[in-house]
């Protein structure tokens, strides 16, 4: 009886073991078919812009609170949550006059995970804005307005009072994203990534595309590099290193 419970606790103990030293990459795994979900749902989204906007659609009985389309019996009758090119042409004209704001004026003494923009507003209740790609390293991640820690550990998350992803000169995009942690890979491989690699953003307006110019650790107080640069169009991303001690930087220049 003895020998058994000790084989018994004896598998229990390798069966742990195992799981344990797997857990990382079971959960990478499961964000990036995650992830991969939610970009190609974008995608679709995306390309089915509907006529019209989002809450005359709910008055008219088109779509239910959440965007998805029903029918005259109230079933839900889409896969995906749409959206309207009128609340997407606002939210493109509202975009630009916060980059335009940001050219005269930046202030860095705010709140980062405040969103930039509430997407409600434009009849978007994922929270979802784009999707940022770089193929060297398998990155495919969607990005959440405002850098609070749920929106880090999900995606590209925003910083809010640096550019929105529209590109053009005395622009820069800052995302940060969680690393180095169970369940919260979003910016694991950043440190991979070499000059010169691509890195796209999709946005319901436009794909643009960018090259890695530099990437450096940083300390965790350090903002130079997040502010506009004249005449420049970036794109930077940042994440902990070193258990959270210091950043991780990937500034990119478009192409």
């Amino acid at each position: 009886m003895k020998n058994k419970f000790l084989r018994i606790t004896a598998i229990l103990l390798i069966v742990g073991g195992i799981t344990l030293f797997l857990y990382p990459n079971i959960c990478k795994l499961i964000m990036k078919e995650k992830n991969e979900e939610i970009t190609n749902r974008f995608d679709n989204i995306s390309e089915d812009q509907q006529e019209g906007d989002y809450e005359q659609a709910v008055e008219n009985g088109i779509v239910n609170d959440e965007g998805y389309m029903i029918d005259d019996t109230g079933e839900v009758i889409s896969d995906y949550p749409v959206v309207f090119s009128q609340d997407i042409n606002r939210l493109h004209a509202d975009s630009i006059s916060y980059n335009e704001m940001l050219r005269e004026h930046q202030n860095m003494d705010c709140d980062f995970s405040q969103a930039a923009l509430d997407l409600s507003d434009y009849g978007i209740y994922d929270g979802v804005y784009g999707y940022i790609s770089a193929p060297t390293i398998g990155m495919n991640v969607p990005i959440y307005l405002g850098a609070s820690d749920s929106n880090m550990a999900y995606g590209a998350a925003h910083l809010m009072n640096t550019s929105l992803p529209l590109g053009g000169e005395n622009t820069n995009a800052v995302f940060a994203g969680h690393t180095g942690y169970f369940g919260r890979t979003v910016f694991d491989y950043l440190p991979n990534m070499n000059t010169g690699d691509t890195v796209s953003i999709t946005t319901f307006f436009d794909t643009l595309d960018y090259r890695v110019i530099s990437s450096k650790e940083i300390g965790a107080t350090y903002t130079n590099d997040i502010y506009l640069v004249k005449g420049k169009d970036l794109l930077t991303l940042i994440t902990c290193a070193d258990n959270g001690k210091t950043r991780y930087e990937v500034i990119c220049e478009r192409a």
